[in-house]
Parts: C-alpha cells; structure tokens; sequence
C-alpha cells in the first residue's frame, strides 16, 4: 500500500513510502559508518524515537539494523587494533611551538582485544589459586590462639580456606 501527499511546492503527489524507504537507506548507511544510534539518526535527519519505531514495528528493518551495527562495530574494532598495534601520532610541542610529534599507543585497548579475543587465556582471576570457583564466593576461618607465655609480645594468627556451608532451605 502506497501512501501518498499532496506536495504543493511542487504541485504533485509525493509517495511518503518511497521517501520512508529513503530515510531508512540513509540511516542504515550511516549506522554501518558510526556504530552509533544517535548521531546516525541525526545524520539521516530523522528523530532518534522514529528509527526505533521502525525498527520494533518492521523485523526485515531490524535485521538490516543489526547488520548495520556489526559492520560498524567491526571498523570501530579495526580502530581499536590500529591504536594498540600500530599508535597514533601525537605532537610535542616546545615553548607553544610544534616542535615533533611522539608515538602513542593504547596498552589499555590492547588489553580488551586480548580479552574479547582469547577470554579463557586472558580474563581477570583470583592472584592465588583458592580452589573456589570463580564464581563463588570465598570463606576464611581464621584461628587466634590464647596468649601463652610463649607467645607473649606475639600474635600469631592462622587463616584458611573452607568450603561455602550449604544455604538452608527456605
């Protein structure tokens, strides 16, 4: 179904689906570029509300969302790798002047790439092995001995390890 509107600045009929279909050609190009909502739909000069719209009412516009987003995703990647890898120039200056220009490189990138690429080898762990898993929790049992005339002026305290007590039933 067609939807059309008179235009009168140039006295004709202007088919709002084909200027839809437009707008969502230039969103969609400009998401593939920016990987960025916002500014795509300003750059497409359409509301940020409206792209959502479209994009909850029409699946086959969702999907062309969703490709979009990872093409831009991957050139966001590929900056990522470029300023880890390779660095980015910047200049040095002396007295106000430009006077050089140093190269810089991002160890902070570097380290979410090697994360996201090779997570088993490279995620956050506990500095000592607690046998606990990762994701449990951890539970010590410290022990103070009474003060003893052989230990008088010393505290010796002793800490380990002991397995979570199961939660009771509730």
């Amino acid at each position: 179904m067609t939807t059309a509107t008179m235009n009168p600045e140039v006295g004709g009929v202007v088919d709002r689906s084909d200027r839809t279909a437009k707008k969502r050609q230039a969103f969609l190009a400009a998401l593939a570029e920016t990987a960025n909502v916002l500014k795509s739909s300003e750059i497409a000069r359409i509301a940020r509300r409206t792209v959502y719209d479209w994009k909850s009412a029409d699946s086959e516009f969702a999907d062309a969302w969703e490709r979009a987003l990872d093409i831009g995703t991957d050139a966001l990647e590929d900056e990522a790798v470029r300023r880890a890898h390779d660095g980015v120039d910047e200049p040095v200056f002396y007295q106000g002047k430009a006077c050089g220009v140093v190269r810089k490189y991002s160890d902070t990138l570097l380290i979410f790439l090697l994360k996201g690429r090779r997570p088993e080898k490279y995620r956050d762990r506990p500095s000592h092995a607690t046998g606990v898993p990762d994701d449990g929790p951890v539970f010590f049992k410290v022990t103070v001995p009474v003060m003893s005339d052989k230990l008088a002026g010393h505290t010796h305290c002793r800490a380990e390890i002991v397995p979570p007590r199961p939660s009771l039933p509730r």
